[in-house]
Parts: structure tokens; sequence; C-alpha cells
């Protein structure tokens, strides 16, 4: 990608795209569908030609196939031409911003701070490819890292993990009916297993390939991670004071002035603020100190400042 830039990390702190939230919040079919849609979007604008998404394993793997079946989504070969790139009618991202409008945590005034790659020679050619073991569109083939390998608890697991990515984290490099692979799009990595797994993927594809990892919730980022580069962050929030009590206005929703704090590669980190359901405002100002190139969201400190400001100067 341009001036070098081919790790990238995306953060949507959306519940429903956030595993950490749990089954009962976490759509991981809805973040699947993010993934397959960055695709797209990326080979129409030449910047990749065909993506791996990679889901942690293959329980994970399974139950986006699940959904895929259920909703009668249409996988076929790259000679369909039904699947064309940039037939989209818009719906993956109407259904992003009805979850962002969905989606407001509160915030409180009061809060404080707180190797060259191997690729794998493959004929995937025929009619509609969907299977329990394949999983593939135009734009992008779903698989996972680790598949359902199993793993001791002990120090064997370390050399147990690497070898499973090394077996199923591999990129395509041709085949009679596809487009060669060239990124890999990585859902979620959360857990220790996971954060081997990324960095065994790093280390093989890190240099030559196009990563992207797409909401990591891995507690300490690797070493690996230290060049790549956060592109898109997005955080919804209500603010309310101290004293604030929590209402619901009449679509069912909490009240109180709702702030988005974002960020788009190259911009800097954003704060806009609708006090009054009149429309967002940029409320940004100067950047907190250290901001340029973190990998995390602004403090939430900073981001109240940025609020209590804007409030009180309406106020006068």
């Amino acid at each position: 990608m341009g001036k070098g830039h081919n790790i990238l990390m995306i953060d949507l702190r959306l519940p429903s795209y956030d595993i950490t939230e749990g089954p009962k919040l976490y759509d991981i079919y809805a973040a699947y569908k993010f993934c397959s849609y960055l695709s797209e979007r990326l080979i129409e604008r030449h910047l990749i030609r065909k993506s791996l998404v990679l889901a942690r394993n293959e329980k994970e793997r399974a139950e986006i196939g699940r959904a895929i079946k259920a909703k009668g989504e249409n996988m076929q070969s790259e000679a369909s031409e039904e699947n064309s790139i940039g037939a989209s009618d818009g719906t993956d991202v109407n259904d992003f911003r009805r979850k962002l409008m969905s989606s407001w945590d509160s915030i409180s005034e009061e809060y404080g701070d707180r190797s060259t790659g191997d690729e794998v020679n493959m004929d995937v050619s025929g009619g509609t490819l969907f299977s329990v073991k394949n999983i593939n569109f135009k734009s992008h083939r779903l698989w996972s890292m680790v598949a359902d390998e199993e793993f001791s608890s002990g120090p064997d697991m370390f050399e147990q993990v690497i070898a499973a990515a090394d077996k199923h984290a591999r990129l395509v490099a041709d085949g009679q009916s596809t487009e060669p692979e060239d990124a890999i799009i990585l859902l979620s990595p959360y857990d220790i297993v996971d954060v081997v797994a990324v960095r065994r993927i790093l280390a093989r594809y890190g240099q030559t390939r196009t990563i992207v990892i797409v909401n990591s919730r891995m507690e300490n980022i690797p070493r690996e991670l230290d060049s790549a580069v956060l592109v898109y962050g997005i955080m919804p929030l209500i603010a309310r004071s101290r004293n604030f009590d929590s209402s619901i206005d009449e679509d069912g929703n909490e009240a109180g002035p709702k702030v988005v704090v974002i960020k788009r590669f190259p911009q800097k980190w954003g704060v806009f603020l609708d006090v009054n359901d009149e429309g967002f405002v940029d409320v940004t100002g100067n950047a907190p100190s250290g901001a340029e190139g973190s990998k995390t969201f602004p403090p939430i400190k900073w981001i109240v400042g940025r609020v209590q400001e804007h409030i009180q100067k309406l106020s006068r």
C-alpha cells in the first residue's frame, strides 16, 4: 500500500463488532460482512486482487458459514459476473450505520484516564463454491487461522499453534478459476492462541503482503505490529454529567449529547459532538499528546475535555 504501509489496523468500537462483548452482543456475521465489504473496496481501488479472510478458528468460521448459507448469499466462481466488484447496493454500509446509531456507550464527565511468504497452489474451480471446508467469493476466501486443531496448555502449545498457522493460514497463489490471493484480513484476534498465530502470519507475510487486522482485542500488541498503522477507528459515546439522570428518548435510545470519536488515515483523531440532534460539529481542537501514530483510541479524559469545553461555550 501507499507509503510502505502494508500492515493496517481497523478498530470498530461497536458492541456488535466487538468480540469482548460476549455472544449476546457480538455479531460475528456482521463483523465478517465488514471484512467482506472491505475486501471489495480494496479491490475496487486496485490495492489488492483478492483477500484471505481469516476467522480465529474453525468454530467461528463454521458459524459464519452457517449464517451465509442461511441468508442465501451467492458464492460463485471467478468466472461468474453476477458477483462482480462494485455491485453492492449499499446494504452493508447502511447496516453499519444502523449499528452505529444503536451502539452509543455512555461516558461520564467525571471519568478519568484509564519471511517472504509461502503460498499454496490450489485449484478451486467449479460452480457454486460452498461446502463445509470451502467458502469462496470473488473478492475473498473465508478460512481460519488454526482450523479445528487442538492445543495443549503447556509449553508445547506455541509450537503447535505455529504448525497449525503454517498449515491453514496460507495464501492461494494461483488456480484455474480464481485470482491469486495477495492480502490477508484477520478478524478479531483475541486470546493467546490468536496472538501466536498472528505473530506467525506476520512473520511469514508481513514484509510482502497486505495484512489488515480488524478489531484486534489482543491484550498486548506483539512487536511484529510495531510498524502497523491504525487507518480507521470509530467509537460512539453518550456524554452526561456527574449528576445526569439517565433517560430514554421517544425512540427508546438513551438521551444525551452524542459523541463520535473517529480516525480516518491520514487524518488525526477527531471528536464530533451532536448536542440536540441538530447534527455533528467538530470539537477536536488540539490532538492529545502521543496520539499521532498510536494504535489505540485517545484517552477518555481528553475526549471528555473536548466535549465539556464545547458545551460550556454553548451555555454562555
